[in-house]
């Protein structure tokens, strides 16, 4: 357990160490609730889109696909510069590597939903559009930890079987996808099929659910708020089903890893 915690704390100072990671961290989602509430201002018809309580919950699902780049990056340069290999020969496990990673990222999530919360609040003092209380806050922090951990779980896979140059680029592909596909700044609930489609993903249910939380509105005219409606309730399987996929599938590439450099 020393060890793992050791192992955690290494991996929080180096991350701590790029710039990337206040770039993308922090930066980049508080400049696109900067840049979204302007839009919203300006969008005839469409500020409901981009006010807080629709806007932050997409933000948030937004923001953790970065985590989920620097994680990879991470993950792929420990293995290109042999530190990992090094310590293959410690008691370390496999569960205990992961969790090395997923910690410190995790960390770095809830710092990005804070951040989400609190500028989001502060713009929609100046923008108007009204925010949630701080309940409400609260429990869409808690409400978007799975797909946190599932971005994480996608960095862990991503650096375990790509070399540090290509982890960033397939990463930045699955971050705009995300975007598209979890409604981040689109209005799905009005696109029929393509809607259908993404609700089998873990990127739109947990912000469909994230927007029963804040009490946002739908996007179409007289259609009234987000309800915990059979959406949002089977909703929750498809993130149950990629978050436990997804932390096999990072166990296993790099059990495998492990095997394959001790040979």
């Amino acid at each position: 357990m020393r060890m793992t915690n050791a192992f955690i704390k290494r991996n929080f100072l180096e991350m701590l160490r790029y710039p990337l990671s206040y770039v993308f961290g922090i930066g980049f989602p508080v400049v696109m609730i900067v840049l979204f509430n302007i839009i919203g201002k300006y969008a005839d018809g469409m500020d409901g889109m981009f006010n807080a309580k629709t806007l932050i919950p997409g933000m948030m699902m937004f923001s953790f696909t970065f985590v989920m780049m620097l994680c990879s990056l991470l993950v792929a340069s420990d293995r290109t510069s042999a530190f990992v290999i090094r310590l293959y020969t410690s008691p370390m496990k496999t569960v205990d590597f992961v969790l090395g990673y997923t910690v410190p990222f995790f960390v770095v999530g809830v710092a990005q939903e804070i951040a989400c919360l609190a500028f989001g609040g502060l713009f929609a003092l100046i923008f108007g559009g009204g925010f949630f209380t701080f309940g409400a806050a609260l429990l869409l922090m808690l409400e978007m930890l799975p797909i946190l951990l599932i971005c994480i779980c996608l960095g862990v896979f991503f650096g375990s079987v790509l070399n540090e140059k290509a982890a960033p680029g397939i990463s930045s592909v699955l971050i705009s996808a995300a975007g598209i596909l979890g409604g981040a700044w689109m209005p799905l609930d009005t696109m029929g099929g393509f809607e259908t489609f993404c609700r089998f993903l873990p990127f739109y249910p947990s912000v469909y659910i994230g927007r029963v939380i804040t009490g946002a509105s739908h996007s179409l005219p007289d259609t009234g708020a987000y309800k915990f409606d059979s959406v949002a309730a089977l909703g929750i399987i498809p993130i149950a089903v990629f978050l436990i996929g997804f932390a096999a599938l990072a166990l296993f590439a790099f059990k495998r890893n492990m095997k394959s450099d001790k040979r």
